[in-house]
């Protein structure tokens, strides 16, 4: 027992050792290179917050100032964050690094809440090893802290399906809110996850009353910013701005799964003027081609595990990269794309094999959240990021029962 102890110790700190230098190599990547799209322009609304002048970032087409193009959650926590340390790549990566070992935890703790204690270690280390959450760390981001809410939310559920009172209900309605408000294209996630786990409440009332308290708590959190919004605009703003832009690039002919820079003159009908001419043009586009459409929008979901990393074409694309030679590296071009094709067709497999399980249900909800709400807008490789601690429990309970199964000459009992 006591060498068994010291090799799985040994496992852990070999595994930790890893996720450590993937985040330095990453680091030294990022040095002082000039990164672009997303994350310039989180780290300019930081600055801008810093700076007392708002929530306000050039919109990249030019032609008027954003306010609400960009949702407020990363920025928020950056600019807490930029009151104390300077918001550069070593900040950076302190910080998604300390937001990545809590989710690691809080996926410990789902799969203990599902029975499943003894895979806690083993999926908390693959996420820390997950190649697009370890090579982001020097970027300013929004997907470790949207997984994150999302696992901090499930597990106040799962402890509320358990326990009595309310105490947990409005934890996971404020997880949820704080997750809307940091991913709006992620806002009928928890109610799919609601949904996905009825079945672990005594009844279908207790549901239905957790349920409604959490989403008040929710309510309560995006309410301050419907607020803002409401005065800034004139109108509501479900939440922000980006929905026209982003059925326009998702519409696109050649595929929608990257970002595309919209005309300039666009800019000069504002920010929810150029929104709505992006949403006409992207209708117009539908309607030439509707079956066109849906086919590409089918394709993506499919297409985005066979593209390359997002994390590292950001780190090797710049213009200045300290690695040049990176943009050329198969190795590191289509490394990452086959770990994490491996561990969702394990978790295919898992979902053939247990498909009423809690954790298939979980990456059910995932998968109707993509194909119903987010393939039809930009979509690629890091607009699935959220599913990836269900495809690393699902992943994990494919190869573990697998192995139960064989060991029992398959008398053992699911």
């Amino acid at each position: 027992m006591e060498g068994a102890a010291r090799q799985h110790i040994g496992w852990i700190a070999a595994a930790l050792t890893l996720a450590l230098a993937m985040r330095i190599w990453a680091l030294w990547l990022a040095g002082d290179v000039t990164h672009y799209g997303d994350p310039l322009n989180y780290i300019r609304l930081a600055t801008s917050l810093g700076s007392g002048q708002g929530l306000v970032t050039p919109n990249p087409t030019g032609g008027f100032v954003a306010a609400a193009l960009y949702p407020p959650g990363l920025p928020l926590l950056l600019a807490v964050v930029g009151l104390l340390l300077p918001l550069n790549a070593i900040t950076l990566t302190l910080l998604n690094t300390v937001i990545d070992l809590a989710a690691a935890l809080l996926l410990a703790r789902v799969a203990t809440l599902l029975g499943r204690r003894d895979l806690g270690i083993p999926v908390a280390l693959a996420y820390l090893l997950w190649p697009s959450i370890a090579f982001m760390g020097p970027l300013a981001y929004k997907e470790g802290l949207v997984i994150a809410l999302m696992l901090a939310m499930l597990v106040a559920l799962l402890e509320q399906a358990q326990r009595p009172g309310f105490r947990w209900a409005l934890a996971s309605g404020v997880a949820a809110g704080m997750l809307i408000l940091t991913q709006p294209g992620l806002a009928p996630l928890p109610a799919l996850i609601f949904v996905a786990l009825i079945k672990r409440f005594e009844n279908r009332s207790r549901w239905l009353a957790v349920s409604a308290c959490a989403a008040g708590a929710a309510l309560a959190v995006i309410l301050p910013w419907w607020a803002r919004n409401a005065m800034l605009f004139g109108e509501f703003i479900p939440l922000t701005t980006s929905s026209g832009l982003a059925l326009w690039v998702g519409a696109q002919p050649d595929g929608g799964m990257a970002w595309k820079m919209p005309p300039p003159d666009w800019g000069r009908a504002g920010e929810l003027g150029s929104s709505r001419l992006a949403a006409a043009e992207a209708w117009r586009i539908i309607a030439e081609d509707p079956l066109g459409y849906v086919t590409r929008c089918l394709a993506k979901f499919p297409k985005s595990f066979f593209t390359t990393n997002w994390a590292i074409d950001q780190l090797v694309l710049a213009p200045d990269a300290p690695w040049p030679e990176g943009a050329r590296s198969r190795l590191a071009r289509t490394g990452p794309t086959m770990v994490e094709l491996g561990a969702a067709l394990l978790a295919l497999l898992g979902l053939y094999r247990f498909p009423r399980s809690t954790a298939a249900l979980l990456l059910w909800a995932c998968l109707a959240q993509a194909l119903l709400f987010g393939i039809w807008f930009e979509f690629s490789e890091r607009h699935r990021l959220f599913m990836v601690p269900f495809i690393l429990l699902l992943a994990a309970i494919a190869v573990t029962r697998s192995h139960r199964h064989r060991a029992t000459n398959g008398r053992h009992a699911l």
